[in-house]
């Protein structure tokens, strides 16, 4: 049940913003750019992140290379480690209860032809937009501690430039940008 009303909150917050950015319209897949969504309810908060592959390790491709997959298996360690991805105040009493984190491989076009029909392989390159996906679930003692979120994300993966944040609470849901200049979000009288 815990999870029906997760997912209608989010649902509810992203409908909302949808409509008050009607005029935006945004690339789902934006180097540069990853996407956070947060949902408290009671003492819990989950945090789910999409991130394109380009932020974290500097390509997007399905990693191939020794060297590649070296990036991606240092990407996913420094994921399960939250710490390394954002903060939450001690007072708030968290406990983690649950992580995962995932690489959803974009299709490779690429590899659907045979390379002598084509010329223009770039194009078919940037076609595959993997992202990196991680879900942290949370048990809290004193959830109301939770005033500031700061996220060592940015210094963690300096390709990264932006976090889109859609946040909901049983008080409301509101969105954020977050960027490494201002790497936090404020969320006094939001919980």
């Amino acid at each position: 049940m815990r999870k029906n009303i997760y997912y209608s909150l989010l649902l509810s917050a992203l409908v909302s913003t949808s409509a008050a950015e009607e005029t935006r319209q945004v690339d789902k897949h934006e180097h540069g750019v990853g996407e956070l969504n947060i949902a408290i309810e009671g003492n819990s908060m989950d945090l789910e992140f999409m991130i394109p592959g380009a932020d974290i390790v500097g390509f997007e491709y399905i990693a191939k290379s020794d060297v590649d997959r070296a990036l991606v298996d240092d990407a996913l360690i420094k994921f399960d480690e939250f710490s390394n991805i954002f903060s939450i105040p001690n007072a708030s009493n968290c406990n983690l209860i649950k992580a995962e984190v995932s690489i959803n491989q974009g299709e490779e076009h690429e590899d659907e032809h045979d390379h002598d029909e084509h010329d223009d392989h770039d194009e078919h390159e940037e076609e595959a937009h993997n992202e990196f996906i991680a879900h942290y679930s949370f048990s809290c003692g004193n959830i109301k501690e939770i005033d500031r979120i700061n996220f060592p994300y940015f210094t963690t993966f300096p390709n990264s430039g932006e976090l889109e944040i859609q946040f909901v609470s049983e008080l409301g849901s509101t969105s954020f940008e977050v960027e490494g200049d201002k790497p936090f979000i404020d969320l006094k009288g939001k919980i």
